[in-house]
């Protein structure tokens, strides 16, 4: 009899641990998709602030470019400018 009523015990004990090892797992499972969501989603931002910074750098290069070629219009106009006051050349 006490075997039998330690089997039923054991056999409680064990159905007791695997529901909690059923419900610790998951958890641990939704627990480990919430982070998976977190680390895309900060994943998709880096992908944003970098592609936003690559924009950002491809719009100064080409103010810098076009700054570049207005100093060296400026600069052609000035030259000949000073050219004309020199008597040297005419204005276009």
């Amino acid at each position: 009899m006490v075997i039998r009523e330690e089997l039923a015990a054991g056999s409680r004990s064990k159905r007791s641990l695997s529901q909690r090892l059923y419900e610790t797992e998951t958890n641990m499972l939704a627990i480990v998709s919430k982070y998976q969501e977190e680390l895309n989603l900060a994943a998709a931002h880096e992908h944003k602030v970098a592609d936003e910074y690559a924009q950002v750098y491809a719009e100064k290069e080409a103010r810098g470019r076009v700054i570049d070629a207005l100093h060296q219009e400026a600069t052609m106009w000035m030259d000949r400018f000073a050219l004309t006051l020199n008597g040297s050349q005419e204005l276009p």
